[in-house]
């Protein structure tokens, strides 16, 4: 489990700009999309889970994803939504 403060940190030694916080309704899911940028959350609350073309993995309290550039996925929220800390880094 990582710290506000750890993931802060790592994204910044990594280049990644600062995080801002993101919050989702329940139940939401977006459509299939990609990014021009290498996105990473630590999310604070509630679960979301990443459909991508590389696999698929749920994420809850104080778990963290790295997603790269270009990859096509869609996210999908818990019943009770989702807060969490978003950054990206563009190569």
């Amino acid at each position: 489990m990582m710290t506000e403060a750890d993931f802060r940190a790592s994204l910044a030694e990594q280049g990644f700009e600062s995080p801002v916080e993101a919050v989702r309704d329940p139940n939401f899911a977006t459509t299939e999309h990609s990014h021009e940028f290498t996105a990473s959350a630590l999310i604070l609350a509630g679960k979301i889970t990443v459909v991508a073309a590389t696999g698929t993995f749920t994420c809850g309290p104080g778990d963290t994803f790295t997603l790269a550039s270009g990859i096509p996925h869609h996210e999908e929220y818990g019943p009770e939504g989702a807060r969490f800390l978003f950054s990206k880094r563009v190569p």
